[in-house]
């Protein structure tokens, strides 16, 4: 019997391993740094070797974003994890962020989020703290995996990461969670309760590491300007500048999703809606050079830029960069971006519009004339 199980759970294993690395096209070298083993381990639950550690089964489920009962895991034997263990599936999380994998980072910490939800029942701070984080990763993930007019999903963690701080009162975990409801506001439209979120997580966490004042007083900029309030946008992004040189992006708490370079990202894309092409596209080009070297970050500039160049009348090169984007956005999953794709053709679209009225005058003065001659 026990030879049995061991075959079994070699062959759920092996099956699982094999169809995950299939379906995101992973080598078995790509899989095992996910996994944090040597290659050859790997290949040994592949082909080989039974895994009988429950802890070390429940650790793959968890990384893969996958039901542990898919690996012989009785829900009886699945319990929650160390705030430690929490922690690591979170930054694996992350780390599909910033390899533009959203969808396998929304499977991974959803997962997660529905196994602690369903399982943790202490108060002890550290726990709630990792909880905390878990809601964070959450609640930015689904906001770049969907649309604006779906960001209510993002909203519902981070009203709970919301929940947790204030229990904690943790002014750093506040901060974070205020400012991105208010920037999922925004998404949907309603900038004054945008504003009002914002503002909040600016005057009432006084405790927050400038990380977290950075990237609100960031978004609260950004929310400024599609209100119309040119000064205070300057202000508040002139201040978010000034406090990107005060902490270590690497390590921030907003992992690494505010820094210098992100700010330079929302200038040139507010001056591109200003009309200020030359300015917008000096911004992204400083934006290129200081953010990270990952897909994500060379999407948040490619759809920027595509944007630019078409407000800037450079249509030909705006256009082919804007459908260079938009088959990489849906292999990643990165939908948020698709908003401006979007954006990008409802302006052409206006433009088309616009000439077409233009030109009617003109166009009937013409034929009148070739009537008149004929």
């Amino acid at each position: 019997m026990a030879m049995q199980d061991a075959n079994t759970r070699l062959s759920l294993l092996s099956q699982v391993l094999k169809e995950y690395r299939k379906s995101h096209g992973l080598t078995q070298e790509q899989l095992a740094k996910e996994l944090r083993v040597e290659p050859r381990t790997l290949r040994s639950w592949e082909n080989e070797r039974p895994l009988e550690n429950i802890r070390e089964l429940r650790n793959i489920a968890d990384i893969l974003g996958i039901e542990p009962e898919r690996l012989g895991i009785a829900p009886s034997a699945y319990t929650p994890g160390t705030p430690e263990q929490i922690e690591e599936i979170v930054r694996h999380a992350w780390s599909l962020v910033d390899e533009s994998r959203m969808y396998q980072a929304r499977t991974t910490i959803e997962r997660l989020i529905q196994n602690m939800q369903a399982q943790i029942t202490s108060v002890e701070p550290e726990l709630l703290t990792s909880l905390a984080h878990a809601y964070h990763a959450a609640g930015y993930i689904v906001s770049e995996a969907t649309r604006a007019n779906k960001s209510y999903g993002a909203i519902m963690y981070y009203q709970q990461m919301e929940n947790i701080a204030r229990i904690l009162n943790e002014h750093t975990l506040l901060d974070i969670a205020l400012t991105y409801q208010g920037d999922m506001y925004r998404r949907l439209g309603n900038i004054p309760k945008a504003i009002t979120y914002l503002e909040a997580a600016r005057d009432t966490t006084p405790q927050a590491d400038s990380a977290a004042k950075g990237n609100g007083i960031q978004l609260l900029g950004r929310a400024y300007l599609r209100k119309g309030e040119l000064g205070n946008f300057e202000y508040a992004m002139a201040e978010a500048g000034k406090l990107t040189y005060t902490f270590d992006p690497a390590t921030s708490s907003t992992r690494g999703h505010y820094n210098l370079g992100t700010v330079y990202e929302e200038y040139g894309r507010s001056y591109s809606d200003l009309g200020q092409m030359q300015k917008a596209l000096e911004y992204l080009e400083r934006a290129e050079a200081n953010l990270p070297q990952t897909k994500f970050w060379e999407l948040v500039v490619a759809t920027a830029r595509a944007e630019a160049l078409v407000k800037g009348g450079e249509l030909r090169d705006g256009i082919k960069l804007a459908i260079d984007a938009t088959e990489q956005i849906r292999v990643a999953g990165t939908l948020r971006f698709l908003d401006r794709i979007y954006g990008i053709q409802q302006y052409l679209d206006k433009l088309t519009r616009e000439i077409m009225q233009l030109s009617a005058p003109l166009r009937e003065v013409l034929d009148e004339r070739e009537q008149r001659e004929v």
